[in-house]
């Protein structure tokens, strides 16, 4: 993968964790942890896109269908394994 490569799929990637951040909502600590996901996820799809050669809709240097499928599971994973909102944890402490 070439710098350019690189930068374009950093900026795919955290294309992808704000739109998720928009979606799901939460802090901005929220919003730095789907953006490391994103980033793991999409070099770790794109990598095993290489590994096994699966050339479905190259961007370049970059393997766009492998890395946009890690990138959505990883951001997926994410949210189901982080604590939700404490926020949210409150208000629902208080209509009860």
């Amino acid at each position: 993968m070439t710098l350019h490569g690189f930068i374009l799929g950093l900026t795919i990637a955290s294309a992808c964790a704000f739109l998720f951040h928009i979606l799901r909502g939460g802090s901005l600590k929220r919003l730095a942890i789907y953006l490391v996901s994103a980033w793991i996820g999409f070099f770790s799809g794109h990598l095993l896109g290489e590994l096994i050669d699966w050339q479905l809709l190259r961007l370049g240097s970059i393997n766009l269908f492998p890395a946009l499928l890690g990138t959505i599971l990883s951001l997926v994973l994410t949210a189901v394994l982080v604590k939700p909102n404490s926020r949210s944890q409150k208000k629902s402490r208080r209509r009860r």
